[in-house]
């Protein structure tokens, strides 16, 4: 039986496909991990709260050092995620 647009019209019964959860235990263990190197990060930034003036491009910042180095960690993070994403593609392309 097929509907107006094509589609095979299928009653709930001749559906056997089940969705499965994969990663259970990995997915608990990456959360985990990650949970706590973000509380290491709170506690880093907390902890490094003395003000430093960084000097960039002519603008001139007054912030925390824990600060700093978090938005230099963020900074590096988005170099890394572009250049590997770059490299995906290039060997998707081949």
């Amino acid at each position: 039986m097929t509907l107006e647009n094509g589609n095979a019209l299928m009653s709930p019964s001749t559906d056997t496909t089940t969705t499965e959860r994969r990663g259970g235990f990995a997915s608990k263990l990456a959360l985990l991990i990650t949970l706590v190197l973000v509380a290491a990060l709170v506690i880093f930034v907390l902890q490094n709260t003395v003000h430093t003036t960084i000097n960039f491009l002519g603008w001139n910042f007054d912030l925390g050092q824990g600060v700093s180095l978090l938005g230099a960690a963020a900074v590096g993070a988005v170099i890394t995620l572009t250049a590997t994403a770059a490299l995906k593609v290039r060997r998707a392309v081949r």
